[in-house]
């Protein structure tokens, strides 16, 4: 079996610039995994199945219509471009990254389920071929074949890996239960919009080039989205209004919504943990204290049989 825990991503800087002739918008973000997961796991088995994969989750509304999950569509793409027959498996996928957060969880358990098949059928693809095969997935698929933190461009499927000597930053995620944001809606709303602007993300580069302070690199976070989730969804701005109260600078949607992310200074001690506690009671959000993870992932890892 073989087991990956896929990791979130956050946008430090979303910039939406022109739409493109295929429809999807011209981008520059800068993204960064994190320490949120959720766990893949894939055994072989020896079995006439027709579909060649089963998927289970402990989550109710994916279980609902597994088939149509990307991390099939993931499996089968995978045997379509290589042109090796398929190898039945049975995935599980242990659902704990927000829904419709925009942290890429989706995202990020389709470019694992590629990674484990790269290493089932002993294909050996190089990582620009994997990003390739990840890029007729989802935008946001290529990012997490690397994880780290990276450039994207074009639709959000260029991919270059950033160097850093970023340390790992303490991160507040809150997401509420009541509502999600599917991407296709926030582009939608945007576009209604109709102003663009160009945004260079040359100084926020720069700066996590060097080991900077969290007060140094508030300043620079962006996310277009603001622009017009905050309008469309208020309780997004009551929710960044109780994170400044609790001395976070820069509260920051994640990616296209809904979940708001905020950099801690240090890892929370009673105190604060109580006054997360108040400000975001657990029947209405999810919450997590998590941190930044700016190097790269690995592989996964092997267990048992494959």
């Amino acid at each position: 079996m073989l087991t990956w825990n896929t990791p979130a991503k956050i946008n430090l800087f979303l910039n939406l610039r022109r739409v493109r002739d295929d429809g999807y918008h011209e981008i520059v973000s800068v993204m960064q995994t994190v320490a949120l997961y959720d766990q893949l796991q894939v055994a072989v088995v020896d079995g006439k199945s027709r579909e060649k994969i089963s998927l289970t989750t402990n989550h109710q509304g994916l279980e609902q219509d597994s088939l149509n999950n990307i991390i099939v569509t993931a499996y089968h793409r995978f045997w379509q471009a290589t042109g090796k027959d398929p190898v039945e498996v049975k995935v599980h996928l242990d659902k704990r990254i927000p829904v419709e957060a925009g942290m890429g969880g989706g995202s990020s358990d389709a470019a694992a389920m590629l990674l484990i098949l790269n290493r089932i059928a002993q294909t050996h693809l190089a990582t620009r071929d994997l990003e390739a095969m990840a890029a007729t997935l989802g935008s946001d698929v290529p990012f997490f074949i690397r994880g780290g933190t990276a450039i994207a461009t074009g639709r959000g499927e260029r991919i270059e890996p950033l160097e850093t000597r970023v340390k790992p930053f303490p991160l507040l995620v809150v997401k509420p239960k009541s509502f999600g944001i599917s991407t296709a809606i926030a582009y939608q709303l945007y576009r209604r919009r109709r102003r663009y602007q160009e945004i260079d993300p040359a100084q926020l580069i720069d700066a996590l080039k060097d080991r900077p302070p969290v007060d140094d690199l508030e300043p620079l976070l962006i996310n277009d989205f603001e622009n017009v989730l905050f309008d469309t969804y208020p309780e997004l701005d009551k929710m960044a209004l109780a994170m400044k109260d609790l001395g976070i600078g820069r509260p920051l949607l994640s990616g296209s919504g809904a979940a708001m992310i905020g950099f801690l200074s240090a890892k929370p001690g009673k105190t604060l943990q109580k006054k997360i506690q108040n400000a975001f009671p657990g029947d209405q959000y999810e919450v997590f204290v998590t941190e930044t993870l700016p190097q790269p992932v690995g592989t996964p890892q092997l267990s048992g049989r494959v």
